[in-house]
């Protein structure tokens, strides 16, 4: 899990990533005590996962329009894709992660061959 200590550079680096967590947290909230090891057991390794602390860093939860903590947030190629807040389904997060992870071990569509082969029938 990747602490971000400056936020814009913490931001930046985020939505560089291919595919990335970021998880806003509160120090002395009890939920997100209990969120943030399993975020770590069931994805570290497998997507980078940046942590907002919202008290060191105010400005997250006006950037990301976050209301409650914990909150994660699922980034594919710096585009939001999924959102959780509070009640976080591990599930739903892993199926989608999963799928993309899936999505780019495909073999690029060779359009051209595609068309021709639609022509010569």
């Amino acid at each position: 899990m990747i602490s971000v200590a400056d936020f814009d550079t913490g931001v930046q680096q985020l939505l560089a990533e291919p595919i990335a967590l970021a998880y806003l947290s509160m120090p002395n909230c009890s939920v997100c005590l209990a969120v943030k090891p399993q975020l770590r057991q069931r994805f570290q390794g497998q997507v980078p996962i940046y942590h907002f602390d919202a008290h060191q860093l105010p400005r997250v939860a006006g950037t990301f329009q976050v209301m409650t903590a914990p909150a994660v947030l699922l980034f594919i190629e710096g585009k939001e894709v999924q959102r959780q807040a509070r009640f976080i389904d591990f599930a739903a997060l892993a199926k989608t992660i999963d799928a993309y992870q899936e999505s780019q071990q495909l073999a690029p569509v060779d359009y051209q061959a595609l068309f021709d082969q639609i022509e010569g029938q």
